[in-house]
């Protein structure tokens, strides 16, 4: 996630005489990665890149906290500017009351809320709103703008609702899940159909006036007519609000900060900054108790291990002393006992939860340029990995893109409609306990399902043939999955075509012709290269489907082709056509052709034009030239095996 902070306002925050390309540049080093510098109106604005698990990196206050530290550690005067914002320095008053709040499941992990009194529609500062039109937000006036700037300064989420409106709604707000098919139209006029689950807000008569920490609601939101506002902030569970944003496709900036876990501690600062600004600038008065229920408070669980761990780890020794003093700049609590470190995170490190992530947070301090270049003390192996072959791998994909094919990536997680299509019960597959999305929780066990979705996702490409070469997994009992990988074809094209693609592949190996095995009742059949199984084939959806296990083919693959001496006799080449039944297999034809004699070397399939198919025979003796006489018999033969197992028709005479 991108975050855009203008110079001005981030010195605010952080004091330091230091330029934008300097602080760019030694940021970047160890830090959050500034992109680029923007020139926007009469200022800079640093493009910086958050990785997720940081959310408490993405405001202006949380990039000066990471500068600050940073900067320390390349002795430049640089340090956190002091903020005194607690809820100890605001005037509580009983003018209104506040809501009544219910929230019997404890949804929210903390709630605050606050009705500020008499609020002034002002124009929005100019200092204001230069900012937020460098950041790239929208200007409306004070009473809204406010909310946007400090959960960009500060990093928090917070809310404004029409106080009036909400009381007169019945004065309740009840914190609940949402059932299937109730609607809510938000504060931009879009209608929405809760799918079930959601966190929202409710008044006494179960109607939804809030979709909490994504976006308000139109019945309960501050219009021109607002007077009173009552000042929310709560903290909800991350994976709900994931949730509710990702099933109606609202990407608020409070949806995306608030489904990465923000820190409930940082709601305190933000609120009291509101205020103050509300204050300042609407001229608004504290008009209630401040209501702040902080039940779901959770303490950082302490880290514990020893010094020899963070030498191992970063193969270098760091005095303890070093240690200890880049861990209180992140504002760790540090007890040493001997050689053991006890390490408590700030609530706001959230991402701080195992060794390795405080080894890490070291290196990064302590700069990764400062990490000792080091060539490792043993020799690089030479063993190739087993049932690998990079070399074949990408004659296969290059083959195939020379015919047509087009290469798909799919997800190697898939939802549980596509599993189910994959053969295996949904039982015997392997659910992720921790999956990104609702759709995709299962590890995929074929690539083919996948294949068929994109197909039928693009039905404007005609004779669509897609492939892919990936891993699969299936499950083992107490053990990581066995992964296997696989080369899928499916295709829009004839089951004969894509079979022919298939052997000219093969041949690029100097393999022999697969052969086609099908049992009696079965909808698949199995793929055979000298006698052994790589493979199935089937039709499917009106699709021709193939699904080979690399790690058997491999093997098999030859670079160059076995030496064959030519041959003293010549052989006999010939077509016979005949008219098929519309279900008749081609495959089986060829293999009962091929084995009515010795002498029939080869059996193709050269051409079919409706129902009638050419198959070129070659006939040869290794001993001898065959003439007519020995030919005859044999394709008498053929033609009489033709029509009796297959009802099948010459065309023409003998």
């Amino acid at each position: 996630m991108n975050i855009l902070i203008p110079h001005k306002w981030l010195l605010e925050q952080l004091e330091t005489e230091l330029s934008p390309t300097k602080i760019q540049e030694y940021v970047s080093l160890c830090g959050p990665s500034i992109e680029r510098i923007y020139e926007r109106g009469n200022d800079k604005v640093y493009d910086i890149e958050i990785t997720t698990n940081r959310v408490d990196s993405m405001s202006v206050r949380g990039v000066a906290r990471e500068a600050a530290v940073i900067l320390g550690q390349f002795d430049i005067p640089a340090k956190l500017a002091k903020q005194n914002l607690t809820l100890k320095n605001l005037k509580e008053n009983n003018l209104l009351p506040l809501p009544k709040i219910i929230d019997p499941h404890k949804f929210c992990k903390r709630t605050l809320c606050v009705v500020l009194q008499n609020v002034k529609r002002t124009v929005t500062p100019k200092w204001m709103a230069d900012r937020l039109t460098q950041v790239e937000m929208n200007i409306h006036d004070s009473a809204i703008d406010i909310t946007n700037y400090v959960t960009h300064e500060l990093g928090h989420p917070i809310h404004a609702f029409d106080y009036d409106r909400i009381m007169a709604l019945g004065g309740e707000i009840h914190v609940t899940e949402a059932k299937k098919g109730e609607a809510f139209v938000t504060l931009d006029g879009e209608l929405h159909s809760c799918v079930g689950g959601e966190i929202v807000f409710k008044n006494s008569k179960g109607e939804i006036i809030d979709l909490p920490a994504i976006k308000g609601t139109a019945n309960s939101s501050v219009n021109a007519d607002t007077k009173n506002i009552l000042l929310w902030i709560e903290s909800l569970e991350p994976s709900k609000i994931r949730f509710a944003s990702m099933s109606h496709a609202i990407r608020t900036v409070a949806a995306q900060l608030s489904e990465k876990g923000i820190d409930p501690h940082l709601a305190e600062p933000t609120f009291v900054r509101a205020i103050e600004l509300y204050q300042d600038l609407c001229e608004a008065t504290v008009a209630s108790k401040i209501h702040d229920d902080f039940s779901g408070e959770e303490q950082p669980q302490p880290i514990i291990f020893d010094k020899e761990k963070i030498d191992i780890y970063l193969g270098l020794e760091i005095e303890k002393e070093r240690i200890v003093e880049i861990l209180k700049k992140l504002e760790c609590k540090v007890e040493v006992i001997r050689n053991t470190f006890h390490i408590v995170p700030p609530t706001f490190r959230k991402d701080l939860q195992i060794p390795a992530d405080i080894v890490e947070e070291i290196a990064r301090i302590h700069g990764y340029h400062n990490l000792p270049s080091v060539l490792m003390p043993t020799k690089i192996p030479l063993t190739k990995p087993k049932d690998l072959n990079f070399s074949a791998e990408e004659t296969i994909k290059h083959f195939l893109a020379d015919r047509g094919w087009f290469e798909i990536y799919t997800y190697s997680m898939v939802s549980e409609k596509i599993a189910q299509q994959s053969g295996f019960q949904i039982t015997r597959h392997l659910q992720l306990a921790n999956s990104l999305t609702e759709d995709k929780v299962y590890l995929r066990r074929s690539l083919s399902p996948s294949l068929q979705e994109t197909i039928a996702n693009n039905p404007q490409v005609e004779n669509l043939s897609v492939f892919e070469l990936a891993n699969v997994y299936h499950p083992q009992e107490n053990e990581l999955p066995n992964e296997t990988m696989l080369l899928s074809l499916v295709s829009q094209k004839p089951l004969a075509i894509v079979k022919g693609d298939f052997e000219a592949l093969l041949r690029k190996f100097y393999l022999t012709k697969p052969v086609v095995k099908q049992k009696n009742g079965e909808s698949y059949g199995e793929i055979l290269v000298d006698s052994i199984k790589i493979g199935r084939i089937w039709l499917e959806n009106n699709l021709t489907c193939i699904e080979i296990e690399l790690a058997i083919l491999l093997p098999l693959v030859k670079q160059h082709p076995n030496y064959q001496p030519l041959p003293k006799t010549s052989s006999i080449k010939e077509s016979l056509t005949f008219t098929l039944p519309v279900e008749t297999q081609i495959g089986p034809v060829i293999d009962e052709i091929a084995g009515l004699s010795q002498y029939i070397k080869s059996v193709t399939l050269e051409d079919v034009y409706q129902q009638n198919c050419s198959f070129g025979i070659e006939y040869w003796d290794q001993k001898k030239n065959l003439a007519n006489e020995n030919i005859k018999p044999l394709r008498e033969k053929v033609v009489a095996m033709v029509t009796k197992q297959f009802n099948g028709k010459l065309v023409g005479k003998l």
